[in-house]
């Protein structure tokens, strides 16, 4: 099940970003690869099939690309009332945390995977009552 991995490459990586509008330098895309790469050996571990590693490989390192702060070009206009619009994560980080999900299900990459920006939390204090 396990077998050698087939390692995710830049190329792979920067194809995968641009379908989603986000472009990044190499150099960082190299070392966010390493990063999640590092999950691996726990992958292996579990006995994920190649795909699925190189996958989650995939998935978690354009979740770490888009929540460092990369924009995306949402529009464009010209013909020179030049214009362009940008968009930030949002919806790509709770896909691609979805499909980590499905893909990974022994949570190897929850480790790796940034913070939910829209995960809610609630603080709830409390105060003993005073009986006499």
């Amino acid at each position: 099940m396990g077998g050698a991995p087939l390692s995710v490459t830049v190329e792979d990586l920067k194809a995968y970003l641009d379908e989603m509008g986000y472009t990044l330098p190499d150099s960082m895309l190299t070392c966010l690869i390493a990063k999640a790469d590092a999950a691996r050996a726990c992958m292996i571990g579990a006995g994920y099939s190649v795909c699925d590693q190189d996958l989650a490989v995939i998935y978690l390192a354009a979740m770490l690309s888009v929540s460092s702060g990369a924009r995306r070009i949402k529009s464009q206009a010209a013909p020179s009332g030049a214009s362009r619009s940008f968009d930030y994560a949002g919806d790509q980080l709770r896909q691609l945390r979805q499909a980590l999900a499905i893909i990974d299900p022994s949570g190897c990459t929850v480790p790796l995977q940034p913070a939910d920006p829209n995960a809610r939390a609630a603080l709830f204090i409390g105060r003993p009552s005073c009986r006499r």
